[in-house]
């Protein structure tokens, strides 16, 4: 459980760490935008997909103790998607 805690942080960290950067040309700032959303949209796809893998595996194996949290952060996921 450590790791992950652990591993979400260090995420967390390089998410910060590339927002707070600033450009010193026009070039430049659009350079770090792009490389910005191209990071936040594949953090997102994965957050999104351990969201569906575990909706999958309560829908497989109903004696796991998957909760309904799951199912209302899927619902917000989609919900998230389709408004894009």
């Amino acid at each position: 459980m450590s790791k992950i805690i652990a591993f979400m942080g260090m995420c967390a960290n390089k998410l910060i760490d590339l927002f707070s950067k600033k450009a010193k040309s026009g070039e430049k700032a659009q350079d770090i935008e792009i490389k910005k959303v191209e990071t936040f949209s594949s953090k997102i796809l994965y957050i999104i997909a351990i969201i569906l893998i575990m909706c999958m595996l309560a829908s497989l194996f109903p004696k796991l103790a998957i909760t309904d949290w799951w199912f209302e952060k899927a619902d917000m996921a989609l919900k998230y998607i389709f408004t894009l």
